[in-house]
């Protein structure tokens, strides 16, 4: 059992951090912020973009994987240069491929090896709520299906820092019960304030606070948050085909009948499939 002044203590300093505005993890690879930033410039180019991903060779070598890739490459018809990998794969799923990289390398870090069957969980998971959001947004014709996968995968950094800020209370990690409910309490506002960090747009960082943005109003339009919220019921709930989607006001709002359920159900499967291979 965890003892609870350690508790106490835990979540008071994720508390000050939170209202201090101190919540932070190591910064993202130039390349990811090069590429993120040449996104957000609509005067930026091919070039610059081609440019800035030949710097980092391990990104180069998997946007090769991926555009070869079944998923990618439906005609079969073999890349090997990287300015048409680039022009199959699109800018944003160049980004995804390098967050996608270094949220990887955050998580695998040595240094947190005394948390590794949390992180490795909270990965897995992350990597099914990406490929989810992705194909839940492919319904939508208001979202960006990048973007939502981008959602997906950053849904859960709150929880990497949680758990890389624990490895002071070994006791409270000792208690999964404990420190799960931790987790699932707290990640959603340090998930936002680091995502705020990190310069995503607003649309992202709220994604990660479904309860606090959620509008189920059936005439808005549809969001990331929606997308997000949708993502984590379908991934948290094994038997999905039993999900009311008469009654769940989100699943109303995205218009997700039975046959559209089996289409996002099938495109994350073989989402998952290519992300868990091209990453392995």
């Amino acid at each position: 059992m965890t003892d609870n002044n350690d508790e106490f203590r835990f979540v008071s300093l994720l508390a000050l951090e939170l209202d201090n505005g101190d919540i932070s993890l190591p910064s993202l690879p130039d390349v990811v912020m090069k590429i993120r930033k040449l996104l957000e410039d609509e005067n930026s180019d091919f070039d610059q973009i081609s440019r800035a991903v030949s710097m980092d060779p391990a990104l180069v070598s998997k946007l090769f994987v991926y555009a070869n890739s079944a998923f990618y490459n439906r005609a079969n018809i073999k890349i090997e240069d990287l300015d048409t990998a680039i022009s199959r794969l699109g800018i944003e799923v160049v980004r995804n491929t390098a967050m996608s990289m270094a949220m990887k390398q955050l998580y695998s870090a040595e240094k947190h090896s005394h948390a590794d069957k949390f992180l490795r969980a909270v990965w897995a998971r992350g990597m099914k709520l990406s490929c989810m959001a992705y194909a839940v947004s492919r319904i939508s014709p208001t979202t960006n299906d990048e973007n939502a996968f981008l959602c997906g995968l950053l849904n859960e950094v709150g929880k990497l820092y949680i758990i890389t800020k624990a490895g002071e209370f070994p006791g409270l990690l000792g208690d999964r019960e404990s420190f799960d409910a931790v987790l699932e309490k707290w990640n959603s506002q340090i998930a936002k304030s680091i995502i705020e960090s990190w310069g995503f747009p607003d649309g992202i960082a709220e994604s990660a606070c479904p309860d606090s943005y959620l509008n189920q109003d059936p005439d808005s339009q549809v969001d990331y948050v929606d997308i997000v919220y949708i993502a984590k019921y379908l991934v948290d709930n094994d038997r999905n085909d039993a999900i009311d989607l008469a009654e769940d006001p989100t699943c109303a709002k995205l218009k997700i009948s039975d046959n559209k359920l089996a289409t996002i159900l099938s495109g994350y499967r073989d989402k998952l499939k290519t992300m868990q291979q091209s990453l392995a």
